[in-house]
């Protein structure tokens, strides 16, 4: 399988592209020879990557309008139009390039531009139509983070039981193997949804038994989508989520045996040991990688998540002190150079705001919010206003949280928990209630707000907060109980993790 190269430097090239735009003059290839533009297409010093407007776009178009029957030059007029496209946020227009290549050029596999373009372009039916259209080979390779982040995407756009249908389709036709690992739980979970939808609850043990994530269950067992299978999905957790969490272990434990240089595979036990409330080793698991020479330098991001793992383990264990010092090394790290470590500047701002040190959390909130302007998603510039509000609030700071409060209410759909939570933290409840009422209502925002109103016993991750839980309203509100038992359940305390047990609070 053929795959152009430029695909896989399209979000780097965008992003370059995008700030020297206004600075930079298109290349005037008409006054140029055949052969100097010739040269121009391999200059390693301004590649035509990362100036697809000012350069690519005229560099390809008179190559192609002088020899027009040299198809790698039509072929680059038509890439670099794209990628143009993209730059100036023109996606629709960049998809339909993308698509003369693949008619012309069948031969060439532009799949990750396709799905790029489907979901820069907010085309569900487009998305899936091409998920629809993956071989084995292409379905094997299949990125887990771009999956999800179209399968969100999708949702967003209503065509959330189209997207099950279809996982229940890779199911039917034995493809679930051929997914990578960490996708086949996922798979299987949107799978289970359309099983029941379809009246096929006799499914439900075949896609139970590779769902493995924890998690997972806790939305299982609130959601009466799942009510025909609550049973099964019950005996599956075990009581305090104990047979799943072990079992989870064991299978990212073992997987970690088999490749102990993959560092997801060393996050994702790292992760385990901490759901299943092992927190000693989990602990230990991660200085395993700290003794190493050059760790820190050699960093990857399934490290920095056992790390922030670690801090976790700590503060259950009540050790403080030592979660702090895990958290200011993770921040130390250069974002240009690692721009994943916005997740961690994030939750580590969270959980000082969370602990009521008001102070440490605003100025760590500072750090995330410059990270996150930068490297952050809409969803993660409202942890840090939502941050923002209760630091603010706390320290007796009402007038500075105008700004955060304004982004979170125009970004709830993202989602409706964080700024209903930094209401609560502003003193408007009922402003908070009404968010919450609004996103579960709708389909596509209903899970997030359901699993907000668990209980935080519930939440295998994260360390315990004490900022005010949304579920407080549901004592407050009939309206919004009502709306909450119409859709979920809360989650039978039987089922509270060990590790929620075992944590200091």
């Amino acid at each position: 399988m053929k795959i152009i190269f430029a695909a896989a430097l399209l979000w780097a090239s965008s992003l370059s592209a995008q700030e020297t735009a206004e600075a930079e003059q298109f290349y005037d290839a008409e006054s140029k020879s055949g052969e100097e533009l010739k040269a121009k297409v391999g200059d390693k010093d301004d590649p035509w990557l990362e100036r697809p407007c000012e350069l690519g776009v005229p560099l390809f178009g008179e190559l192609a309008r002088r020899l027009p029957e040299n198809p790698f030059f039509i072929r680059g007029e038509l890439l670099s139009g794209a990628f143009c496209d993209d730059v100036e946020g023109e996606y629709e227009a960049g998809l339909v390039k993308l698509k003369q290549l693949e008619n012309h050029w069948p031969e060439n596999d532009f799949s990750n531009l396709g799905f790029y373009f489907a979901f820069r372009s907010n085309d569900a039916t487009e998305y899936l139509s091409r998920l629809r259209a993956l071989d084995d080979k292409q379905l094997s390779e299949f990125d887990p983070e771009r999956f999800w982040q179209g399968a969100r995407m999708i949702n967003t756009q209503g065509a959330s039981d189209a997207f099950d249908d279809l996982m229940l389709e890779w199911i039917d036709s034995r493809r679930l193997s051929i997914l990578p690992a960490d996708l086949q739980g996922g798979v299987s979970r949107n799978a289970l949804e359309a099983a029941i939808r379809q009246g096929r609850t006799d499914m439900a043990p075949q896609l139970l038994a590779t769902i493995r994530y924890p998690s997972t269950y806790v939305d299982l067992l609130a959601s009466r989508k799942y009510e025909p299978v609550w049973p099964l999905v019950a005996e599956r957790a075990g009581p305090h989520l104990d047979r799943i969490t072990d079992e989870y272990a064991f299978w990212a434990l073992g997987r970690l045996e088999n490749h102990s240089e993959d560092r997801d595979r060393f996050s994702d036990a790292a992760h385990a040991l901490h759901f299943a409330g092992r927190f000693e080793e989990a602990i230990a698991l991660a200085q395993q990688w700290r003794e190493r020479e050059g760790a820190m330098e050699s960093i990857e991001e399934g490290d920095g998540w056992a790390l922030n793992i670690e801090a976790y383990a700590n503060d259950a264990l009540g050790r403080r002190k030592k979660a702090d010092a895990i958290f200011d090394q993770l921040a130390e790290l250069d974002p240009e150079e690692h721009p994943w470590v916005v997740n961690f500047v994030i939750n580590r701002a969270s959980r000082l705001v969370g602990q009521e040190r008001w102070e440490e959390g605003l100025e760590a909130a500072g750090l995330a919010r410059t990270v996150a302007a930068k490297w952050g998603s809409p969803y993660a510039r409202m942890i840090v206003a939502r941050d923002h509000v209760c630091a603010l609030m706390a320290l007796g700071r009402s007038d500075e949280i105008a700004p955060d409060l304004a982004y979170l209410r125009e970004n709830a759909a993202e989602f409706y928990p964080l700024a209903a939570q930094a209401l609560q933290c502003a003193g408007a409840p009922g402003e908070a209630t009404a968010l919450l009422l609004e996103g579960i209502r709708d389909e596509r925002y209903r899970a997030g707000v359901v699993s907000a109103l668990q209980p935080s016993a519930f939440d295998l991750f994260y360390t315990p907060s004490q900022l005010p839980e949304q579920r407080d309203l549901l004592d407050t509100s009939a309206e919004l109980r009502a709306a909450f038992e119409r859709y979920a359940r809360l989650v039978p305390e039987e089922f509270i993790p060990t590790a929620s047990i075992r944590a200091k609070r």
